[in-house]
C-alpha cells in the first residue's frame, strides 16, 4: 500500500471520527436543553406548591376551634412539604445531570489526532485524544490496538524530542496530526 493510499485512509478515518464527535456534541447539547426545560417546569411546580402551602397555613390559623379540621390541615401541609422536598430533589438531580453533560461536552478545538508510526512501519495509526490528556492515556489507547507493544520497553519521539509520558499532549508540544515515532529496542535487532 503506498503512502497516498495510507494517508487517504487515515484522512477518511479522521473525517468519520470528526463527524461522530460533532453528532455526539449535538446530542449532549439537546439533552442539556431538555434538562433545562424540565428544571424550569419543576421550578414552576414548586412555586405553585409554595402557594398552596401558604394557603394551607392560612387555613390552619383560621380553624383553631375545630381539632379534627386542624389535624386534616396539618396532614395536608405535611404532604405538601414532602412533595416540595421531592421536587427539590428532582431539580438537584437534573442540575447535576446538566453539570455532568457539560463536563462531557468537549470543544472541537481541543480534539486532535496523534499519528503513531514505528521505525519498521509496523505501526501507522492515528489516535484521537484531547490536548489535556496525558501522553500515557493516549499511549494506552495505542496499546489497545497493538497489544504486542505493551510488553516492550518503548520510547516516543516527536519533532526530534523525547515525549514525556506523564505530561499533557499540549505540554509535550504535540499538535493535531503530528507524527510520534515509537522507538522500540527489540525492533532494531
Amino acid at each position: 500500500m503506498n503512502n497516498n493510499m495510507i494517508n487517504n485512509n487515515v484522512n477518511d478515518n479522521l473525517f468519520i471520527e470528526n463527524n461522530k464527535l460533532k453528532t455526539e456534541l449535538n446530542t449532549y447539547k439537546q439533552e442539556n436543553e431538555k434538562l433545562k426545560n424540565r428544571i424550569q417546569e419543576l421550578n414552576e411546580e414548586n412555586s405553585k406548591l409554595d402557594e398552596e402551602l401558604v394557603k394551607a397555613y392560612m387555613i390552619i390559623s383560621n380553624k383553631n376551634d375545630n381539632q379534627n379540621s386542624q389535624q386534616k390541615d396539618i396532614n395536608e401541609i405535611i404532604k405538601l412539604n414532602e412533595l416540595i422536598q421531592m421536587k427539590d430533589n428532582i431539580i438537584n438531580n437534573l442540575t447535576l445531570q446538566i453539570q455532568n453533560n457539560m463536563k462531557k461536552s468537549v470543544n472541537f478545538d481541543d480534539i486532535l489526532f496523534v499519528h503513531f508510526i514505528s521505525s519498521i512501519q509496523k505501526i501507522n495509526c492515528p489516535i484521537k485524544c484531547l490536548k489535556t490528556d496525558t501522553f500515557a492515556e493516549v499511549e494506552e489507547q495505542l496499546y489497545k490496538q497493538y497489544e504486542d507493544y505493551r510488553e516492550t520497553n518503548n520510547n516516543f519521539i516527536t519533532k526530534g524530542k523525547l515525549v514525556l509520558r506523564f505530561k499533557k499532549i499540549c505540554e509535550n508540544g504535540i499538535q493535531n496530526g503530528d507524527k510520534v515515532q515509537l522507538i522500540n529496542d527489540s525492533e532494531d535487532e
